[in-house]
């Protein structure tokens, strides 16, 4: 459990990292897209990070949790 609940804070943490250096300006114009990176190399590849990081972390807790509830099926029908 423990375990889970370290993956959920640091998928939000990598979210919160994400939305704050990822560099897009309201109003929101998709030239910003194009240009921000070339002006904010840093940020976008921290940005990058944080985001492939949290997708990597969030799809292996997705996995555990498809496991977990796998495993408590097969007690289930055990038990029947």
């Amino acid at each position: 459990m423990f375990r889970i609940i370290w993956r959920v804070s640091f998928i939000f943490l990598c979210v919160y990292l994400f939305i704050e250096w990822f560099p897009i300006t309201f109003p929101f114009h998709f030239s910003d897209i194009w240009v921000g990176p070339i002006l904010y190399p840093l940020e976008f590849f921290a940005a990058s990070f944080a985001f492939f990081f949290g997708l990597f972390v969030s799809l292996q807790l997705l996995q555990e949790i498809l496991r977990l509830t796998l495993k408590d099926e097969k007690k289930k029908r055990s038990k029947l």
